[in-house]
């Protein structure tokens, strides 16, 4: 079984068996209510039973009307059983067949008691009356309780069952959705450990190619000079590769963290012009919050790729509203890989001849975006490229 099924089906699981305890206990509740609601109508019914057959010789005819009337009114029932309370050895041969002797007796103090035989339910008083002490015993069945039990215990088991199929395939989509994100992630954290070690391997490759070289034969001053300048630019590449992968390591949370302060954008960008970056703005009061030092890092190494891919040609700089457009006139990016430029350690096939990682731009990607940025790249073969960061 797959992953996603697996963790839809534990996730089906969990969340069905506490469906089902909260529809048991509501199922349980629902129907002692019923119960107890009828029971409390076959009580009212007993007690409307005795006045009617009691009261009469004691109040006027508009009161014994309303006794009537509320008889009428009341629970129909099946059986009406009237008892003389006094008479104990007949009232107790009756009762028994309803009633246990615990129950006999709590009648006979005045208690009401509840009952139900079969299917059957129901309620016995006891009436004290100036012509006696009666019982009155009245039994029905709730058949109209019951159809409504019935339907509670459908309904719920119904609603259980497409819960059940509901939680399933929205769990599966999201397991699976999950599961895919993971997978993205673990490949992508292969990909970048894989591509880390190939990087490092080059210059260190070099470094210690130079080193066997030099130790081969005696040489003299300048040669060794010589060596040991590119023995310094190879580790100078491995310094400033192992920065680049130190900030790619790090979460956006991570570089968040990152104290921010108010950088007026303008004269921030001032300090990459020089002979071949221009800068022009109609915007000089435009302030973002960022770390000064990250967004360094971020707007140079998209600078220092225009430069790179652009020969000797100048490149612009320029600042409209709360957009920075970077273009230059180089190369350009092939239309179908502009979207695979942002990845780390890509690099376009049309830049195989020049030097670098394919880390800066995605580097750069990372630290606008975590400040909430907009990037969009522009790109034509042979004619340029122009990176537009819209800032919030």
């Amino acid at each position: 079984m797959k992953t996603g099924n697996k963790i839809a089906l534990f996730y089906t699981t969990i969340t069905i068996g506490i469906i089902a305890m909260v529809t048991v206990v509501f199922y349980f509740v629902a129907t002692n209510y019923i119960s107890r609601l009828y029971y409390s109508y076959l009580t009212e019914k007993a007690y409307a039973i005795a006045e009617k057959h009691w009261e009469k010789d004691e109040v006027n005819e508009e009161d014994y009307a309303r006794i009537q009337k509320h008889y009428e009114e009341t629970l129909p029932v099946a059986s009406e059983i009237l008892l003389n309370a006094d008479s104990l050895a007949e009232t107790r041969t009756v009762l028994s067949r309803y009633l246990t002797d615990d129950k006999i007796s709590d009648l006979y103090k005045g208690n009401v008691v509840r009952f139900h035989k079969d299917k059957e339910l129901g309620a016995a008083v006891y009436y004290p009356d100036n012509e006696g002490n009666f019982i009155v015993v009245v039994i029905s069945s709730n058949q109209y309780g019951g159809d409504i039990q019935q339907r509670i215990g459908w309904l719920l088991l119904a609603m259980l069952v497409v819960s059940a199929v509901l939680v399933y395939f929205v769990g599966r989509l999201y397991a699976t959705r999950m599961v895919d994100r993971i997978d993205a992630a673990y490949q992508s954290e292969k990909s970048f450990i894989s591509n880390a070690s190939h990087e490092l391997n080059n210059p260190l490759t070099a470094i210690q190619g130079e080193c066997e070289i030099s130790l081969l034969k005696e040489r003299t001053p300048a040669e060794y000079q010589a060596a040991l300048g590119r023995i310094a630019s190879e580790t100078k590449r491995i310094i400033q590769l192992m920065k680049n992968l130190l900030f790619l390591s790090h979460g956006d949370k991570e570089i968040l963290k990152n104290e921010r302060e108010t950088v007026l954008l303008a004269d921030f960008l001032m300090q990459f012009v020089g002979n071949r970056i221009r800068f022009t703005t109609d915007n000089f009061a435009f302030v973002i919050q960022a770390n000064p030092y990250l967004l360094k890092i971020a707007i140079n190494n998209i600078l220092n790729n225009a430069c790179k891919y652009s020969g000797e040609a100048p490149v612009e700089m320029r600042l409209k509203g709360a957009t920075l457009t970077i273009t230059d006139t180089g190369i350009g990016i092939p239309e179908e890989e502009i979207t695979r430029v942002y990845q780390p350690f890509y690099r376009a096939s049309n830049t195989r001849e020049f030097a670098g990682h394919g880390i800066g731009l995605s580097l750069s990607m990372r630290i606008l975006r975590t400040y909430g940025a907009e990037v969009n790249i522009l790109s034509e073969v042979g004619k340029g490229t122009t990176v537009a960061i819209e800032f919030p």
